[in-house]
């Protein structure tokens, strides 16, 4: 049986993975901007993001000379 082409495989969504996102303060940003550097602290938390929604987050992981974003928690339903 072959699968016929439906409307979910023509949608195409600007996707992207955001590595550490952070808010700060007008003071911290001041410091950032005059260091020209930022370093949160801890582990870098991914978030997935697909048509402006927040998917999942997680880590990015290399396996085997690859890349891949590694889940770690879905986006709850309506939850940005």
């Amino acid at each position: 049986m072959q699968k016929q082409a439906g409307m979910l495989d023509r949608v195409i969504l600007p996707t992207r993975i955001i590595v550490n996102r952070v808010e700060l303060t007008p003071t911290a940003l001041a410091q950032v901007l005059q260091s020209g550097e930022i370093s949160p602290g801890g582990s870098p938390v991914c978030e997935l993001e697909a048509g402006g929604q927040v998917l999942a987050r997680g880590r990015v992981v290399k396996r085997r000379g690859t890349y891949w974003f590694e889940v770690t928690e879905c986006a709850e339903e309506g939850r940005k």
